[in-house]
């Protein structure tokens, strides 16, 4: 008898020992499955991040003066900012096609430009643009674009 009730004993250890590795793995598996979700999340709010002073000018409407002050904001920047006025289009920082892609670092005008009245380049400070990012094939942005309404 007490041989049958060893026997028990250790067949119930090996058991719970057997669910217990078990849940560990399952546990294991289901917080690897929950840190990539969550890397990926903050790998999204990173990116989302670092665009929103770029992203903020999408869709909106804005004066030539704050028009001015993006183009000095992003010329430290590989990023482009394209003014259409009703005069002429200009890339201020660095051009591109009209496919979006980078075609050299050289600027169509200088912020000086947009001052001038008679420079074709002059952005008129409290006329109406509304703002629109331009973005390469690999959703990177790489310029914004202002047009005058």
């Amino acid at each position: 008898m007490e041989n049958a009730l060893k026997g028990l004993i250790l067949a119930a250890g090996v058991i719970i020992t057997c669910l217990v590795v078990g849940l560990g793995f399952y546990i294991g598996r289901e917080a690897n499955a929950a840190a990539t979700n969550g890397t990926g999340q903050i790998s999204r709010m990173n990116k989302e991040f670092s665009e929103s002073d770029k992203v903020m000018y999408d869709g909106l409407d804005v004066t030539g003066s704050e028009v001015i002050n993006a183009i000095n904001k992003f010329k430290n920047e590989d990023i482009a900012v394209k003014v259409a006025t009703k005069k002429s289009t200009v890339y201020y920082n660095r051009m591109l096609t009209d496919t979006d892609t980078k075609i050299g670092d050289v600027s169509a005008a200088s912020v000086k430009d947009t001052q001038t009245i008679t420079s074709n380049y002059y952005i008129n400070q409290k006329a109406q643009f509304t703002g629109a990012i331009l973005r390469d094939t690999n959703a990177t942005i790489i310029g914004i674009s202002f047009t005058q309404k």
